[in-house]
């Protein structure tokens, strides 16, 4: 069956410095899509990069993650305006709210979102929002765009179930990841066997988030199987069913094209060399 990794940074360490092993290691386990989301101008530019190289199976997104916001800012996003004009992405993020960073200055953060907000709505795009202890906050902010907007995905979502159903009102969808393969994270788990799984897509943050089997830094697109397996038993339903039902609603979302089967995608001998 096949995957979508909706949330995977390809272009950061490690796992741009072994590239091809890593999508040769995603494609065995069953991986057929992968969305790059950017943080920054530069970022943007580099997951563009990688779709180019990989058409029809890595995907852009490109915005400006709030972390990259300071106190008081507001960036020049004339940017982002003109590489989304120029096409090439499949959505805009990642982009929201974080009150945990260190100096986090929301009010200059949700200026920021809003704009992003605005120009994903306008080109048609989905969101793919951050968010880390501003849970009502964003929801306010995505519920002030009103009806109509294009939706988009709730990265690691660790909000209420009261916020995340209000937000599925509007398109926007549980980003499930390796938080839900570890025992210790309950209610991170709670909360996903709590999902119906139409309202939910797979993703890793890899390298970045840990899952059970392997620990932060380490993740590879691969451990999307394993996200997969682990919402399969907190939803008492069969890993085909869950990597069918959640690729179908990622393909929905993203307009991605019919995904292949990832064996066919495996480089051979004299490819697969560096």
């Amino acid at each position: 069956m096949a995957l979508v990794d909706t949330h995977v940074h390809l272009a950061d360490t490690p796992l741009a410095g072994d590239l091809p092993g890593v999508l040769s290691r995603a494609r065995a386990a069953g991986i057929a899509a992968f969305v790059v989301p950017s943080g920054d101008e530069a970022s943007s530019r580099s997951a563009r990069d990688l779709a180019r190289l990989h058409p029809g199976e890595v995907f852009a997104a490109a915005g400006l993650h709030p972390w990259e916001v300071g106190a008081g800012g507001l960036p020049d996003l004339r940017w982002l305006e003109a590489m989304l004009a120029e096409g090439g992405f499949v959505a805009v993020g990642e982009t929201g709210l974080d009150g945990v960073v260190a100096g986090a200055d929301l009010d200059a953060q949700e200026r920021v979102f809003r704009i992003q907000a605005g120009l994903a709505r306008e080109a048609g795009l989905p969101l793919i929002v951050h968010v880390r202890g501003a849970f009502d906050r964003t929801a306010r902010v995505l519920e002030s765009l009103g009806p109509g907007g294009p939706g988009g995905v709730l990265h690691a979502f660790g909000g209420s179930a009261e916020v995340a159903t209000r937000l599925r009102r509007l398109g926007f969808l549980r980003g499930v990841g390796g938080a839900a393969t570890r025992p210790e994270a309950v209610n991170v788990r709670k909360a996903v066997a709590a999902t119906p799984l139409d309202a939910m897509v797979l993703e890793t943050d890899a390298p970045y988030i840990g899952t059970r089997l392997r620990p932060k830094g380490s993740v590879e697109p691969a451990a999307v199987a394993e996200v997969r397996d682990a919402v399969a038993i907190l939803l008492g339903v069969a890993p085909d069913e869950v990597g069918a039902r959640t690729s179908a609603t990622a393909r929905g979302l993203f307009r991605l094209p019919g995904i292949r089967n990832p064996s066919s995608c495996v480089p051979g001998p004299a490819s697969s060399t560096r």
